[in-house]
């Protein structure tokens, strides 16, 4: 039995292998679905700035919306990142974190993503994180398109 602050855990077969995923993946804006963001209407992509230390941002109507900063980068493996996300709430609420693998397995990739960094500053937000299985299946008809 996991405990509430442990890390969510979301894993996906993608019809490529892992340096296509890992590609696609980082273009977080090519299947990231705008109804997952404040104001879907607004929505105008999200960017990934490659590199340790790159910036992920949100893009609403033009403003740029920090998402958080790129803490592991190795192209076809391993990609994770801090995130916060503007809208989660008042200050002093810490970032949580994502962390995706890429592991080739016989002309599929599978992909598994953990989102954790949960504690009592931020703990209540992780029930909206119910989204990451769409999420996923987005980026699979990405990888496979």
């Amino acid at each position: 039995m996991s405990a509430p602050d442990d890390p969510l855990h979301h894993a996906v077969d993608v019809a490529c292998d892992a340096r296509r995923a890992f590609e696609v993946f980082t273009d977080l804006g090519t299947w990231w679905d705008p109804a997952s963001t404040p104001d879907a209407a607004a929505f105008g992509g999200i960017e990934v700035t490659p590199g340790v230390g790159g910036e992920v941002v949100l893009h609403l109507d033009g403003t740029p919306r920090p998402l958080g900063r790129v803490t592991a980068w190795e192209p076809g493996a391993h990609y994770a990142q801090t995130y916060l996300p503007h809208w989660w709430g008042p200050e002093g609420v810490r970032p949580t974190w994502l962390d995706a693998t890429f592991t080739d397995e016989g002309g599929v990739c599978l992909v598994e993503l953990r989102h954790g960094g949960w504690d009592s500053t931020n703990l209540v937000l992780r029930q909206r994180c119910t989204d990451w299985p769409d999420l996923l299946g987005r980026f699979a008809r990405a990888c496979a398109g």
